[in-house]
């Protein structure tokens, strides 16, 4: 029995797509952080969190879009 071969574009792609989902999050996640950050110095509480986190998800929509094309 032969083992079958591994092919290497498989698994370029899975990174890739790993990559991209990963940068995603951490858009998302820094943009949050930043958010919460800021409204706990402001008193704006949950204006910006949800300002961010929309910027957060866009800008990442943005980011991956633009790599996966």
């Amino acid at each position: 029995m032969s083992t079958p071969k591994r092919n290497t574009n498989d698994a370029r792609a899975w990174t890739k797509y790993m990559g991209i989902g990963a940068q995603l999050i951490g858009t998302i996640g820094v943009c949050l952080f930043i958010g919460i950050w800021l409204d706990g110095e402001f008193g704006t509480n949950p204006w910006l969190t949800i300002l961010l986190s929309l910027i957060g998800v866009i800008g990442g929509l943005y980011i991956s879009v633009k790599d996966l094309l």
